[in-house]
């Protein structure tokens, strides 16, 4: 009788440490695992490693991330994942990494653009909606003249690019830098909607607002600009055929193309969207995607080498119902719970993260 009891009183002891065993496993899953999810196949022979993304749920964020948040340099994707707290990263649009490192696609942050471009473009909402189109965005600034009452439409070149052009009129941010480059350029300061001061020369840049550079040519502007002048600063998004999309409801965005897979089908035309180069379209490379399956969960993924043809096949076979390519080459990286799955060949310009808070 004894020898019993103590066989089935072992018996409790060893279910009741299994139990524990199995809680406490279950309890070391991070808070975000049923919501972001890793996976890894092949499709057509090449490997492909992608992440799924429930942004419907109000703990996940995604958005782009600049390195240092200047233009101009570059850092490790991991950097740029650990300064975010990201969960998951994956390289960004295009850069000129043969030369200033400055971005060449479109970047929104926190509803600011940053660097604007024409090719496809991806929102991220605060409710989880996204969208995906091609498209092309327009700068427009506008000064009221107080003391002769009229509207001076500045008409900007370009968003946050350097340029020495004299005939140039340039919107620049805190992501350009602290202060302006061009020593011969007129800088007007503007901050909370009034021009702030004006200047000759490199000048510093508000933190909390934007400053027009403008080339020599275009200093006969400055008779009809005054300290204090209401200012507005614009970007419209537009579709190639001309079109005007509502962006207002996505706040972040990232830029690049071309479009793979739009309604599940292949639509790939990679110079609609001004990309022409056969290297970027034929090679065999690393390639990274990002897109929107059936459920509305976004998806971000490496192939280990493909033409844009292949990835376009490869982001189909996946069941995406819309999908766009990243930049790819070197910069191809997918960085995913403090480690990479695709490690980058390069430091990069840009990114785009998911937090969960």
């Amino acid at each position: 009788m004894k020898k019993s009891t103590l066989a089935i009183s072992t018996a409790v002891v060893i279910l009741s440490v299994a139990a524990f065993c199995q809680i406490a496993s279950a309890s070391t899953q991070p808070a975000w695992s049923q919501s972001i999810i890793q996976h890894h196949t092949l499709i057509d022979g090449e490997t492909v490693n992608y992440v799924t993304i429930n942004v419907h749920n109000p703990k996940v964020c995604v958005m782009p991330v600049v390195a240092n948040n200047q233009f101009g340099t570059t850092a490790s994707l991991a950097n740029m994942a650990k300064s975010a707290h990201a969960v998951v990263a994956i390289n960004g649009t295009f850069f000129n990494s043969w030369s200033n490192d400055y971005p060449s696609g479109a970047i929104e942050i926190n509803g600011q653009f940053e660097s604007d471009s024409e090719g496809t473009i991806l929102g991220f909402g605060n409710n989880g909606q996204m969208l995906m189109a091609r498209a092309k965005e327009s700068l427009s600034a506008n000064i009221e003249d107080q003391s002769n009452p009229s509207v001076t439409g500045l008409w900007p070149w370009y968003l946050n690019v350097p340029s020495e052009n004299s005939d140039r009129v340039d919107i620049l941010t805190s992501f350009y830098g602290k202060t302006t480059k061009d020593s011969r350029a007129s800088v007007v300061d503007i901050e909370g909607n009034r021009v702030l001061s004006i200047h000759q020369g490199i000048t510093t840049i508000p933190s909390n607002g934007f400053a027009v550079e403008l080339g020599s040519n275009e200093s006969s502007m400055l008779n009809r600009i005054h300290a204090g002048d209401p200012a507005s600063l614009s970007v419209s998004v537009d579709g190639l055929n001309g079109d005007a999309i509502n962006f207002s409801a996505y706040p972040n965005a990232i830029g690049a193309g071309p479009m793979l897979v739009n309604g599940g089908q292949i639509v790939l035309n990679p110079s609609l969207e001004g990309f022409k180069d056969p290297t970027l379209i034929d090679t065999n490379t690393l390639r990274s995607f990002a897109g929107i399956d059936n459920k509305g969960d976004l998806v971000l993924g490496t192939i280990h080498s493909a033409t844009l043809a292949t990835e376009a096949r490869i982001v189909q076979q996946l069941g995406l119902r819309s999908g766009m390519n990243l930049d790819g080459g070197s910069s191809t990286g997918l960085y995913m719970n403090g480690q990479y799955i695709t490690s980058p060949g390069r430091n990069l310009a840009t990114s785009l993260v998911v937090t969960y808070k």
